[in-house]
């Protein structure tokens, strides 16, 4: 390769996480699409064009792209047509790692994201296994590392390219220092941590899997997920979801907040010990007075060490209501008793799940038949429940 003297600084992008196609809630748009869906879109849409006015060299995206490796088409269509408009005012490559919820589990079926790849022009798809990428005129080298690779680290010696001035390891998986349970399948051999992947000899670490900005090193990060999309959005509630603008020649780096996610508010840690049924009600009413835009809004409200005669005698009619009007409201009721799990302290093990939220986990689930207003059908079952 020539001198490194002639080879131009370079600045990427680093984003991850992305999910399109994640639905959640059953509340759709005037046009039939689920509300969260398009939230998803929304901030991918603002993502692209917040990065478009950066400008930068190169894209990351570490993963998890689609919430699911057979998309529905609106899903497929809206992140092409967004992607092709990107196109137009930002010509960086966009080098996508394909992560758990969109790789392929077969060998039969190919990844979603090589339709991306064959219909938009300069995306590179790294798939399967590990495989580098380079970007010449820049003196870049880029190592992919997909999901359904990760338990190829104790075969793969996975170090920089001496050949190339900027060495960027790109990797979708669970970081040993910050394993989730939830978030892992592939078992102690196969998280990431310094020393199976060189982590100090590389310019720039870019990870996705982890929805939380998170900064592991002076060059490793987890740029987090562009919405609250994970099994557990209520310990995302607070966080800031955005992207990451990291320069390779000064290793100054920036999170970019967006505007866009729902906002979703987590009121816990009430507790109402000794508190009647009326004066729980009131207080409930109080704290759902101080959000604003509660049609627009997420809320979980947790109420602690309540019994199960005041739950019964709670107001379900006016709870109801809360249901209706706000986008999602989860009443999270802890019983007398209840205790914290061994395994993972801040988690609460419940007695279990009151009527009222068992009757709601199952509307979620439940499958209607053809040609039934399912969302109708939701609101007779829970009027009946109140009644």
């Amino acid at each position: 390769m020539p001198g490194y003297a002639k080879i131009n600084p370079m600045k990427l992008v680093h984003l991850a996480d992305l999910h399109i196609g994640y639905r959640a809630y059953n509340k759709v748009t005037p046009k039939g699409l689920n509300v969260r869906e398009r939230d998803v879109i929304t901030a991918f849409k603002e993502t692209l064009d917040r990065v478009s006015v950066i400008n930068p060299d190169a894209v990351i995206i570490a993963g998890d792209i689609f919430h699911r490796p057979r998309p529905g088409n609106t899903s497929i269509y809206l992140s092409i047509k967004l992607l092709q408009e990107f196109r137009k005012t930002c010509p960086a490559p966009v080098i996508m790692v394909s992560g758990n919820h969109e790789a392929s589990k077969s060998l039969e079926n190919e990844c979603i994201l090589r339709v991306i790849e064959a219909t938009v022009p300069g995306i590179k798809v790294i798939d399967k296994q590990i495989e580098q990428f380079t970007l010449d005129n820049y003196g870049t080298s880029i190592l992919g590392i997909p999901y359904n690779a990760l338990s190829d680290f104790e075969k793969t010696n996975i170090i920089p390219d001496n050949n190339y001035k900027y060495n960027i390891l790109a990797i979708h998986g669970s970081y040993e220092s910050i394993k989730c349970p939830e978030l892992d399948t592939y078992g102690q051999a196969s998280l990431v941590n310094p020393d199976n992947i060189n982590r100090s000899k590389w310019d720039y670490v870019a990870l996705g899997h982890y929805h939380t900005y998170t900064k592991l090193a002076e060059n490793t990060y987890y740029s987090g997920a562009i919405e609250r999309t994970s099994s557990n959005i209520w310990k995302e509630a607070h966080e800031p979801k955005g992207f990451i603008e990291y320069n390779l020649e000064t290793g100054e780096q920036r999170f970019h907040k967006l505007d866009s996610p729902r906002k979703t508010v987590d009121i816990k840690g009430i507790n109402v010990n000794n508190l009647t049924a009326e004066e729980i009600n009131r207080l409930i009413e109080a704290e759902m007075s101080r959000i604003n835009d509660i049609e627009e809004t997420i809320i979980r409200l947790t109420l602690e060490d309540i019994d199960s005669l005041t739950i019964r005698n709670l107001d379900y009619r006016k709870l109801g209501f809360y249901r209706k009007k706000a986008l999602h409201f989860r009443l999270n009721l802890i019983k007398k008793g209840a205790c914290e799990s061994p395994d993972n302290p801040g988690s609460i093990i419940k007695e279990g799940k009151n009527l009222l939220e068992q009757v709601q986990e199952e509307l979620d689930r439940f499958e209607t038949a053809p040609g039934l207003d399912k969302e109708k059908f939701r609101e007779l079952a829970k009027s009946y429940l109140y009644e």
